[in-house]
């Protein structure tokens, strides 16, 4: 017995116009259309695995059927460029599931909104209904550099440690770890560093790279970074890198602030950032 006609592939091809690399327009296969053509709306959904609906228009040229308006959206949400892989499954007239896989042949990480922020959102649900924070919870410690280059910007060191001395007196439930934002963090590098002791117990060594999650208080949003454990000088080194750059622009991340990382969910490593200003000039997002 042959297996029914709904599934299909199609492999991304860029052109350039106007001095534009842009993605090339996609046709349904022939044989589909053969076969549900005329029961497809004019309008289809293309449902991703991150949750996500995308309304595209059918466009009919000659037979042919084209993806049409909401799909330069869709290839630019995704970042889908040359030699990327789509895998469309039919479930119904209007309606097709989407698999993404890039020029390695390895499924993307999808762009994340609902699903983790449900999960920092419901932990921190979960805290508010506690009367008090655990008094034993423990933090470490770590900053950059910065303020001992410079003794004489005195009146800036002082205020950092004021805003230290209010971190440290935030308890957590979890695991945490301090970091004063230096210059590497929130203006140049964008290059975070976990504390090394921290990152030795509760990241798992055998795994040098892997994704990193930031959740705030109050925000639905969850920004996906990468982190990478290094040695340097015989040393182990946690850094974080891309995506950390989102998180501290939109949160207008600032020299001297300074930020409890609160470990909320070791087997995704996801983290609840709690900000303490510099100065209280955004009460909106200060501890």
């Amino acid at each position: 017995m042959s297996r029914p006609l709904s599934q299909f592939f199609r492999i991304i091809v860029t052109e350039y116009h106007q001095q534009k690399k842009l993605v090339k327009p996609c046709m349904l296969p022939i044989k589909i259309v053969k076969k549900y053509g005329e029961g497809l709306a004019k309008v289809i959904c293309l449902k991703t695995p991150d949750g996500e609906e995308w309304k595209i228009n059918l466009v009919n040229n000659d037979g042919k059927i084209w993806f049409g308006k909401g799909w330069k959206e869709f290839t630019q949400y995704y970042s889908l460029c040359q030699g990327h892989l789509l895998m469309f499954k039919y479930q119904r007239s209007s309606e097709f599931h989407v698999d993404i896989f890039d020029n390695t042949t390895v499924e993307i990480n999808y762009p994340l909104k609902r699903v983790e922020a449900e999960k920092v959102s419901n932990n921190e649900e979960d805290r508010r209904t506690s009367k008090k924070r655990k008094a034993n919870s423990s933090f470490e410690f770590g900053s950059t550099s910065c303020a001992k280059h410079h003794p004489h910007k005195r009146s800036k060191v002082k205020q950092v440690k004021t805003t230290l001395e209010r971190a440290k007196e935030f308890k957590t439930s979890n695991p945490s770890f301090i970091l004063a934002m230096g210059t590497s963090y929130v203006e140049s590098r964008y290059c975070l560093t976990i504390p090394c002791e921290f990152g030795k117990r509760h990241f798992d060594l055998k795994k040098k790279i892997g994704d990193i999650y930031f959740g705030m208080l109050g925000e639905e949003r969850v920004w996906r970074a990468r982190y990478a454990i290094k040695m340097n000088r015989r040393r182990m080194k946690f850094e974080v890198t891309g995506g950390w750059y989102k998180f501290s622009k939109y949160n207008n991340l600032r020299v001297g602030d300074v930020c409890n990382f609160e470990l909320i969910l070791k087997t995704d490593m996801t983290f609840q950032v709690h900000i303490f200003r510099k100065t209280n000039e955004d009460n909106s997002k200060t501890n």
